[in-house]
């Protein structure tokens, strides 16, 4: 491949120069994008959801609950339910109405009394609470990205945590490797999403920016739908092989006279995706394949326990 004035080295890889100088750019259009949309899906579902002039919000979030009987370690599975928070942010209090399916049904608690300290802005962490029949909550709120998590476990010993359908992975470690001589490459900054479908027991899987440095693209996003979900004891396991993807990229043009643009393929597939979700330690750890030539490693933090950007 020809190469222009324009190309520099990468972790000993020469690539084109605006595949680097737009990294950071397109990392923060891609969270925008990311947050608008959760944040549509989030707050449309109710009409109430707006902060009334005394700083109280009233939430009534779909949410997807991972749910396992800790009694006896048998994984009851996921299911959506509606999930309803009030949250004074004067007062810095929130109580919360939880509803989860045991296996025998949908049942329902509320914690009362929670505090809500703002450690950030727009991000409430809760904690603490009046009832009975639930122990261990924790839960956060991050009105900035749109993201609501809770875990609690009830007197039945019956473990639930709580997230919107959209789990997501702002910064991973990634460590990209090629079927040839290319130059393996390392990336702090890809990002992960995914969509769990608890009826389907699918998700759909969303990595954005990385960089397929063999072909001399950097995918804004490369998307797979339908891929089957596991619950297990801490999480999901969202695995399969040959999964077909839709992806966005810019590419490098082999003539200096023609500006690269956007683009979209339907020619990397996920030969082999694996991705081990895990809730309780808000981790991920994910092996995949872009297409036949690149395998990809990759580690990181659930949101929000990843380093500030």
């Amino acid at each position: 491949m020809a190469q222009n004035e324009g190309a520099i080295c990468f972790l000993g890889v020469s690539l084109p120069r605006f595949l680097i100088i737009t990294h950071q750019d397109m990392k923060k259009i891609l969270l925008i994008i990311t947050a608008m949309g959760m944040l549509m899906s989030v707050l449309s579902c109710n009409n109430d959801d707006e902060p009334g002039g005394d700083g109280v919000f009233n939430v009534n979030t779909p949410m997807v609950n991972h749910i396992v009987n800790q009694k006896n370690g048998n994984v009851i599975g996921m299911s959506s339910t509606h999930n309803r928070l009030t949250l004074d942010t004067l007062k810095h209090q929130a109580s919360v109405e939880l509803t989860y399916n045991d296996g025998n049904g949908d049942k329902t608690v509320k914690v009362s009394n929670l505090t809500a300290t703002a450690t950030r802005l727009g991000f409430y962490v809760l904690k603490g609470g009046d009832n009975s029949q639930v122990k261990d909550f924790s839960g956060y709120v991050d009105f900035n990205e749109s993201s609501i998590r809770y875990a609690y476990t009830t007197n039945d010993g019956i473990r639930v945590i709580s997230t919107i359908a959209d789990v997501f992975f702002l910064k991973t470690k990634n460590y990209v490797t090629y079927d040839d001589t290319t130059a393996a490459t390392s990336m702090d900054n890809v990002m992960y999403q995914f969509t769990l479908n608890p009826a389907q027991k699918t998700a759909i899987v969303k990595v954005m920016d990385i960089v397929h440095a063999k072909d001399w693209k950097r995918f804004i996003n490369i998307t797979a739908s339908s891929v089957p979900v596991t619950v297990t004891t801490n999480g999901y396991v969202i695995a399969g092989e040959n999964l077909n993807t839709n992806a966005t990229y810019i590419a490098h043009s082999d003539s200096a006279s023609v500006s690269p643009g956007v683009k979209q393929t339907d020619k990397y597939p996920f030969q082999v995706f694996n991705a081990i979700v895990d809730l309780e330690n808000d981790s991920i750890i994910a092996n995949y394949m872009i297409g036949s030539s690149a395998t990809v490693v990759a580690s990181g933090r659930t949101y929000p326990n990843y380093t500030a950007y």
